[in-house]
């Protein structure tokens, strides 16, 4: 029961029925849904969170301390309603990836969530194509018209295509059309007969037309990403460069429009959003180790980083950064290293792989911290990872020597980030 309850509270958050049909808003779908989700998860849950086992899982520990860094930016300012207003928006969060976790415990618990999250990204698709095309008219689905500048200086406005809820900006529906595409290649990979395969296969072409549509050039970079993150866990290293050779130069232009078009001239967003990583890192000499503060980084620049992992490290400084690049990183490293033995899961494998790097890729323009869609990734990763590891290796334990390497990702993090910046804002010239 409490699996597809589960289902269902990820179709409420994604979708987000109430904002579609503002007439059953009162219903608070996702409170009483949820509701129901703990009370029946109530064992599994208990038991995640016991000493002894949160020593064997380092991502659900991560995800812990991410919230709490977060509450501790502000409590070092003497900011307690923002810290505490923080820990109960930012709790619910947690609560979801914790029932993640719990209630995706079984191989084909996995295989049956990937198929319902490519369920739903149809539905979003679908829905936000009608919109776009003039068959339905919904103002929470209007797609977006962007003011933009082309070489001669003259305004012209690009369309990109949105969908309902969380997903009603271009870029966020772009990123989980990348997860369900590569979710629908699992499920093709993973089916057992030939008419399955074909079936599943189908809305791949849908996502790659919605995904076009949306013109978000970070999106893009995700799905490039996603593709290259999939051959090196299929494949290794040496059939991925060659991949990424032909794909990296290619997928841009054959997608046109303003995805094709990035370019670090002054005049380009990107060079905008690169000098705003550059003053945001600046900040972080106010308090190098816990940060300037949740949700202070628009309050300070006039608008969010565009880059989670500079977002991260702005806000909670060394702490909450190393953590939040952390998870990513020990996310990776682990489904790499795993081999299970289970046949599924290690079908399975190079999909959850590449949905994870995909979506690294995908927020590294855009801040999206502190939302449910990151730590449905994460939270995936890390339920493979229980089923895969069920006694991770000592290296994976939670211990000194994984906090002190932990330290070493974070440091290292900052200054990459420190020097990509200052390179890419070079490359904008005068």
């Amino acid at each position: 029961m409490a699996f597809w309850l589960f289902l269902l509270l990820n179709a409420v958050l994604l979708i987000r029925p109430e904002e579609l049909v503002p007439e059953i808003a009162g219903l608070r779908l996702y409170l009483l849904v949820i509701t129901l989700c703990l009370i029946t998860a109530a064992p599994r849950l208990i038991e995640n969170l016991q000493p002894g086992t949160l020593a064997d899982r380092p991502l659900t520990v991560g995800v812990i301390a991410f919230w709490v860094a977060g509450m501790l930016s502000q409590l070092v300012r003497g900011d307690v309603g923002v810290a505490l207003d923080f820990g109960s928006e930012f709790g619910k969060v947690v609560l979801y990836y914790l029932l993640l976790v719990s209630v995706i415990d079984t191989p084909s618990r996995l295989r049956v969530f990937v198929g319902a999250v490519v369920g739903l990204v149809v539905v979003l698709s679908t829905l936000g194509l009608l919109q776009y095309h003039g068959v339905i008219d919904n103002p929470a689905l209007a797609p977006l018209q962007r003011l933009e500048y082309d070489t001669t200086g003259e305004q012209t406005f690009t369309t990109q295509l949105r969908s309902s809820g969380i997903y009603n900006d271009p870029n966020d529906l772009c990123l989980i059309l990348v997860t369900g595409t590569i979710f629908t290649l699992a499920r093709t990979a993973t089916s057992a007969r030939l008419v399955g395969s074909v079936c599943w296969l189908l809305p791949a072409g849908l996502f790659g037309y919605a995904l076009v549509l949306t013109q978000s050039r970070g999106g893009l970079l995700g799905l490039l990403i996603a593709i290259v993150g999939w051959a090196w866990g299929r494949y290794g290293w040496v059939k991925t460069l060659a991949v990424a050779a032909v794909l990296l130069p290619g997928l841009p232009l054959l997608a046109g429009g303003r995805q094709a078009n990035i370019s670090m001239d002054r005049n380009d967003t990107a060079h905008s959003r690169v000098a705003l990583w550059s003053d945001g890192l600046s900040l972080m000499t106010q308090n190098p180790v816990t940060g300037i503060g949740v949700r202070n980084f628009g309050k300070e620049m006039g608008l969010v980083a565009h880059n989670s992992f500079v977002h991260a490290y702005v806000e909670l400084g060394l702490l909450g950064g190393s953590v939040f690049t952390g998870l990513f990183v020990l996310s990776g490293t682990m489904l790499w290293s795993v081999r299970p033995a289970n046949p599924l899961l290690d079908r399975l494998r190079p999909f959850v792989l590449a949905a994870l790097i995909g979506y690294a890729g995908g927020i590294f323009s855009i801040s999206r911290n502190y939302v449910v869609p990151t730590f449905l990734i994460l939270g995936l990763a890390d339920a493979y990872l229980r089923m895969a590891y069920p006694h991770p290796p000592a290296r994976y334990r939670v211990s000194p020597r994984l906090v002190g390497v932990g330290v070493g990702v974070g440091v290292t993090g900052w200054l990459g980030l420190r020097l990509l910046t200052s390179v890419l804002f070079g490359l904008g010239g005068e």
